[in-house]
């Protein structure tokens, strides 16, 4: 690839806090396990991920999991740093450091009374998914097998989109089921972020989006963040794994995405440490392949700039005080 490409990646959701210690893996020492390490995130140009907290639950899940992630930013030799404004992008890129977003994947652990959120806030949480499995006080989520949920946002819901926003917190769709999704489309006054979803024209699964769903995006002039997990990408044989499946699955929803709305409305969202991924992505590494194999099959070097890194620093910039 040409050295003098802008490639540089905004990953929207990763799960490596949570797996490195199942792992028993240093993120400072690059290794051939899981996808993430301080190595892999340079040689795949990764310029910032939101690190998520998984899952957010429980009060006591999330103060458990923030004392981690702090740890996790703060070690010298992981080489990274926290970002808490939009003008940290650019801190971080001219450091040489890797930059670390604050993500709760679940709101079940936040109070009704949205204290926690507010703390966190000053913390440096940025983007926050409402649910992750089943039913809590906000939201419901889409179910991974068997009958979906029919209930929406709660009250509470709706306050707690209402306050995230107002704080400067991008608000994360992704994992919601259809009438939580509308009633967060009624309420929000900012754009979106699906974090990690493909197009569920392609492979019908619940988390994946419906053709309206991503033009309702686009028009709130959210992104969508694809997601590399297998089961969400093989269109073949849907919630089957397929180590074999290659770049053009993930060009296919890429494709969908862009058809339905707009270049604009895609960014990256891998799962990476939170799923089974192809070969074709084994890890965080591999995105200067993705790119040179989309530029070989229709897309422009604007065109990716848009998806590794542009559309989210967008968002971000929209959504953050």
């Amino acid at each position: 690839m040409n050295n003098n490409f802008n490639n540089s990646v905004i990953d929207g959701h990763v799960d490596t806090v949570y797996q490195l210690p199942k792992d028993k893996r240093d993120f400072s020492i690059r290794s051939e396990i899981g996808h993430y390490d301080r190595y892999r995130m340079e040689v795949g140009n990764v310029q910032a991920a939101l690190f998520a907290i998984y899952p957010a639950s429980t009060q006591n899940r999330i103060l458990k999991k923030l004392d981690l992630w702090f740890k996790f930013v703060s070690n010298p030799k992981n080489n990274l740093e926290q970002i808490k404004r939009f003008d940290d992008f650019d801190k971080v890129k001219s450091s040489g450091k890797r930059g670390a977003i604050l993500h709760f994947e679940g709101a079940g652990g936040i109070d009704n009374n949205l204290r926690l959120l507010r703390i966190s806030y000053h913390l440096g949480l940025r983007s926050l998914g409402l649910i992750w499995s089943g039913i809590n006080n906000f939201a419901s989520a889409a179910m991974f097998t068997g009958s979906q949920n029919k209930s929406g946002l709660t009250e509470k819901g709706r306050e707690l989109v209402a306050e995230a926003q107002s704080l400067g917190i991008t608000v994360d769709v992704s994992h919601l089921n259809d009438p939580s999704f509308w009633d967060v489309i009624e309420v929000t006054e900012k754009p979106l972020f699906a974090t990690h979803s493909n197009a569920r024209v392609i492979v019908d699964h619940p988390r994946n989006l419906t053709d309206d769903q991503i033009k309702v995006i686009h028009e709130n002039r959210g992104t969508i963040g694809i997601n590399f997990a297998m089961i969400f990408l093989n269109a073949i044989k849907p919630n089957m794994y397929d180590y074999n499946l290659g770049f053009d699955s993930i060009k296919n929803h890429i494709d969908h995405i862009v058809d339905v709305a707009s270049i604009n409305t895609v960014a990256i969202g891998s799962d990476f440490d939170g799923a089974d991924m192809p070969t074709c992505v084994k890890d965080c590494s591999t995105y200067p392949q993705l790119w040179e194999y989309l530029l070989k099959n229709g897309y422009s070097k604007q065109d990716i700039e848009k998806i590794s890194h542009a559309n989210l620093l967008r968002v971000f910039k929209e959504t953050w005080k």
